[in-house]
């Protein structure tokens, strides 16, 4: 039995309801039964299919109480299947067509998303699983939140950290790299669209932008000093002076463009379909607080957050499989220099050149690595291999800016 604290009725028996769960608020599809009871709905109850035909119905924008729908489709399907839940969604397949994402652990708003893939839409970028819609609620003492979304499926999609990964090992095997650099290459491309597409919210950063950048980046250093030890952890306190050089330099970017970017960018927000790859998750860091994740951001913090998860990609791969470190070490760099060039060639092309700043890549990368020893320690400590390898390699690497 379900304790609403707000619905939507999708039909006569079918609702979207906000319910509390665990410590937080979840946005679950509800079906009412033969009794006249409501319980929460499974894929084949037909809730999804019930929300792409609301949808259909009124293409623009409804508010309905604290939900608002925005559509963009007219398309209806049949038949559902479940996919499963991974960190922040409950996500079924319906008719082989679209993806129905009810926000399983709904976030404190405000989200970023939907402005984020609005925008993008009006742009006519095509590098995301095309939108059907979305529908946002807003609680009646707080800020908007997205509660479900649809999207065009894509079939046979590969995860980034898979396809990456296979395309470093595949490349460091036999010294094969005839395919991993012009995929690497339309990745690079992808991202210039993405900001390009994304320019229409270009401001300037401030001198308060910049100094919250230094001293976020410095307080992530001040965690990562006070963890328990590891290769990163001891590496961070050994040469802490030196990280927090790098670091500073963040302080400098005011007068820097910025724009409402992806905020989460790696390799695991690509996928990768039938050739063609794709840019998906705009609900910004989930380590941030909600207005932190609204902020603009400069282009530099995605193309890092791309850029280095390559180079974790690459430590997967060696983790997995027995690769000469040498030629690993070489398809790392070359690829991620693959990438940038890419990357800046396609923003130059695009006509928007002046978004990036390579002189921030370096230390948003550093920051990155921080985050990562944050993020083992505190949630998934079987990764902390990936970040003790990345920093002193980073610390090696230096800045070729």
């Amino acid at each position: 039995m379900l304790d609403p604290l707000d619905a939507l009725d999708l039909a006569d028996d079918k609702r979207l309801v906000i319910i509390a769960e665990g410590d937080g608020l979840a946005a679950v599809p509800a079906v009412r039964d033969p009794s006249g009871r409501w319980r929460r709905a499974s894929a084949g109850d037909g809730a999804a299919e019930a929300l792409l035909r609301v949808l259909a119905e009124r293409p623009g924008s409804l508010t309905r109480g604290g939900f608002t729908i925005q559509s963009w489709s007219r398309r209806t399907a049949l038949g559902e299947r479940a996919v499963g839940v991974d960190q922040t969604n409950e996500s079924v397949i319906v008719g082989d067509t679209a993806v129905v994402k009810w926000a399983a652990h709904l976030q404190e708003g405000p989200h970023p998303a939907p402005r984020r893939i609005a925008v993008l839409r009006d742009a006519a970028f095509t590098g995301m699983p095309a939108p059907w819609g979305l529908v946002t609620w807003r609680p009646a003492d707080g800020e908007e939140t997205l509660a479900a979304s649809v999207d065009e499926y894509l079939p046979g999609a590969v995860d980034g950290w898979t396809w990456a990964v296979d395309m470093i090992t595949d490349a460091a095997t036999g010294d094969r790299r005839e395919r991993a650099v012009p995929a690497t290459g339309k990745v690079g491309r992808l991202v210039a669209e993405l900001h390009a597409a994304l320019a229409a919210t270009v401001t300037v950063a401030s001198p308060e932008d910049a100094t919250r950048w230094r001293d976020g980046a410095l307080a992530a250093l001040e965690v990562v000093c006070t963890l328990p030890d590891s290769v990163s952890v001891a590496m961070a306190r050994d040469r802490r002076g030196e990280i927090e050089s790098i670091l500073k330099r963040l302080g400098t970017l005011a007068g820097t463009p910025v724009i409402e970017g992806h905020g989460d960018l790696h390799v695991g927000q690509v996928l990768r379909s039938d050739g063609r790859f794709v840019v998906t998750d705009f609900d910004g860091n989930p380590v941030l607080e909600a207005h932190e994740r609204m902020r603009p951001i400069p282009a530099a913090l995605d193309v890092a957050g791309m850029a280095q998860s390559l180079t974790h990609a690459a430590i997967v791969a060696a983790k997995y499989t027995v690769l000469d470190p040498d030629v690993l070490a070489e398809v790392d760099a070359l690829l991620r220099r693959t990438f940038l060039d890419a990357y800046a060639a396609g923003l130059t092309e695009l006509g928007h050149a002046d978004l990036y700043r390579p002189q921030a890549l370096y230390p948003f990368r550093m920051q990155q690595v921080l985050r990562e020893i944050i993020y083992a320690a505190r949630h998934l400590p079987r990764w902390m291999y990936v970040p003790d390898a990345a920093l002193p390699a980073l610390l090696q690497e230096g800045d070729p800016s």
